[in-house]
């Protein structure tokens, strides 16, 4: 299986090289067409987006419950990552009322999101494989250590 070479997307002037979210979507696809692989990439290799979907797989979280699972994601990342995720339509959100207090909202897993547990369950097979924990370097992920 052949597929073309993603297109190149230069960062503005003065902004950080770093692709985003927006040149993921708007980039022009690859000279053959669309490739869904060139665009399922874009969309999961952006900074936590599987690691939001891992802690999910455990259950629907409130955002401040999701922020600690998923460890070290500042609250605008991941406001911003929660907001693109359910444009996808891999999350869904639901708003629950307190009686006074401010609304709290449940983020949860549609089922597509949740067909990536396979994808997730496939990177944790390789890399128990094929990566060794270096002893010498100390890698947080809340959660990190139980199955997928």
């Amino acid at each position: 299986m052949t597929l073309a070479a993603p297109p190149q997307v230069a960062a503005p002037s003065g902004a950080a090289a770093t692709t985003t979210t927006a040149a993921i979507t708007t980039a022009a696809t690859p000279a053959a067409g669309f490739c869904p692989v060139y665009r399922a990439i874009g969309v999961l290799q952006e900074k936590w987006v599987l690691h939001i979907v891992r802690a999910l797989l455990d259950g629907e979280k409130g955002f401040n419950e999701l922020a600690r699972a998923v460890g070290g994601c500042n609250s605008a990342t991941l406001t911003q990552r929660l907001e693109h995720l359910e444009t996808l339509a891999l999350i869904g959100k639901r708003t629950e009322d307190t009686h006074g207090k401010l609304a709290r909202s449940v983020y949860s897993l549609t089922p597509a999101g949740r067909e990536l547990q396979g994808v997730i369950q496939a990177i944790d097979m390789w890399a128990r494989e094929h990566l060794h924990e270096d002893e010498n370097r100390v890698e947080g992920s809340a959660g990190c250590g139980s199955t997928v």
